[in-house]
């Protein structure tokens, strides 16, 4: 057994050191704060400087590039720390692919400019399809026009992450109806790949898809491949790491946490974390369960929310910090006051408040807007308020961060509260299917929303009408009391 790692004057926990002992294929399963890049810093400086693994031979895989940067400004070692795009770029780059990206918004331009010029039996299909009573002209410049462009440009989106084929299209029982909209949507889809074929572009799932081919007969000499983030991994993005595995058999450890797994309308599939012992032979299964963050009295209390859904990995948390009151709940008769109040309340207990950690969390970027006082100015995701500076962030950006305190705001029973309660339409969900526990994904997000603070949470809403999750939150606290 290895002495205890240390890494950014932090020794590893016993939990957390399974993992630098472990010499097969693993999963870690981490919670909230349980220091997961610290887990996978010490594991790639004992693959250094025990086992002379040479730093060009360690493959790390991040989620986004800002978590990328952040890993690599942390990394004392000349890994390759790379985002899976970046991954597939460096594959087809190593076989002289030549190839250009295509501009970020060319699906969503050609979907616009198709449904502008519908042929008039598709413009009839289309209205009939939404159950819309306007005339074509007047969808065109309806709300509804923009949903259903972003529907069209999700199930494309969907159809590829997924790996779907025309053939597994033909196993998915889809309504006549549905079947007459799929066929403008393809329509679209030709456009959209004869578009990139004649100005020799690639999107980002192209990518992936090219370099999974050119894998399985490119010599990359990785002898370990760790992913973070694994959670929120798609089938295509898997089917690389598999074309990899099956050229050069490297070790491959995979980090996350599926309490935290909140992409699912970007095409991720949870299932590929929760099933990944089945997926790769022999395979070591470790779970961190001290968390550096959040008190004890938080973790139970948000446990207990997310544990509500069956199909979460059960985990039991420990942390040797305490709050009396994680939570605090401001119910809110006057939307423009009410965060303006909670801001002084936090505030006023401290004689030096430029010390104190704000962050507030909204489901969506214009949330905050309705809770503006005049004293307050918003900028770049930033409020002024009293000479300091505070975040404002959606929650999907604030994952992986944290704060002293934590305002979460909309937390009211309406169609863009929390959760938010538009669903995707059915035609999406037959092809990407969603889970049978309802709002299973924004109860995820909720739960990210929560875990935020060090100290405190205070969530706002609405006294007339709270949202569901307030309601459950309000008895679990009443059991904990």
């Amino acid at each position: 057994m290895t002495n205890t790692i240390i890494v950014d004057k932090y020794p590893l926990d016993e939990h957390q050191m399974k993992l630098i002992n472990c010499n097969k294929n693993a999963i870690v399963i981490a919670g909230a704060g349980s220091g997961k890049t610290l887990t996978i810093l010490g594991k790639v400086k004992y693959l250094v400087e025990h086992e002379k693994i040479q730093p060009e031979n360690i493959l790390l895989i991040s989620f986004t590039n800002a978590s990328v940067n952040d890993i690599t400004s942390r990394i004392k070692y000349n890994v390759n720390v790379l985002t899976f795009h970046k991954l597939a770029m460096h594959i087809l780059d190593k076989n002289n692919f030549t190839y250009t990206i295509a501009k970020p918004n060319l699906l969503k331009f050609i979907i616009n400019e198709y449904l502008k010029t519908a042929p008039v039996q598709e413009q009839k299909t289309i209205l009939k399809f939404l159950k819309t009573a306007d005339t074509y002209p007047k969808f065109l410049q309806s709300k509804d026009f923009q949903h259903f462009a972003n529907l069209i440009d999700t199930f494309i989106n969907f159809y590829k992450t997924n790996n779907h084929n025309l053939n597994t299209m033909k196993n998915i029982n889809f309504t006549k109806k549905e079947q007459k909209i799929l066929i403008i949507i393809f329509k679209i889809y030709s456009q959209y790949m004869r578009e990139k074929k004649s100005t020799n572009t690639l999107d980002f799932d192209d990518l992936i898809i090219y370099a999974t081919e050119y894998a399985t007969k490119t010599n990359l000499n990785f002898k370990y491949i760790i992913i973070d983030e694994f959670q929120d991994t798609s089938q295509l993005r898997l089917n690389l790491i598999k074309a990899i595995y099956n050229n050069e058999n490297p070790k491959i450890i995979v980090v996350g946490d599926d309490w935290q797994s909140i992409y699912h309308f970007s095409g991720c599939d949870l299932n590929i974390f929760l099933n990944f012992a089945e997926i790769f032979p022999d395979v070591a299964t470790i779970k961190l369960v001290n968390t550096y963050r959040n008190s004890q009295e938080l973790i139970n209390i948000a446990a207990n929310f997310i544990q509500k859904n069956p199909n979460q990995i059960t985990k039991k948390l420990i942390s040797p910090k305490h709050e009396k009151n994680p939570f605090i709940l401001i119910p809110y008769t006057n939307k423009k006051i009410i965060l303006k109040e909670t801001l002084n309340k936090i505030l006023a207990n401290y004689t030096n408040p430029q010390t104190q950690d704000i962050l507030i969390l909204g489901r969506n970027n214009y949330d905050i807007l309705a809770y503006l006082d005049s004293e307050m100015e918003y900028n770049d995701s930033y409020i002024s308020y009293k000479n300091l500076k505070i975040r404002y962030l959606t929650i999907h950006k604030s994952k992986g961060l944290e704060a002293d305190y934590t305002i979460i705001i909309n937390c009211d029973n309406n169609i863009n509260g929390f959760p938010n309660k538009i669903e995707n339409n059915k035609i999406i969900q037959k092809l990407n299917p969603l889970e049978k526990m309802p709002y299973a994904e924004e109860r995820r997000l909720f739960y990210v929303a929560i875990t935020r603070c060090k100290h405190q949470t205070y969530l706002i809403y609405d006294k007339k009408n709270p949202s569901i999750f307030i309601k459950e939150l309000k008895k679990i606290l009443k059991k904990e009391r």
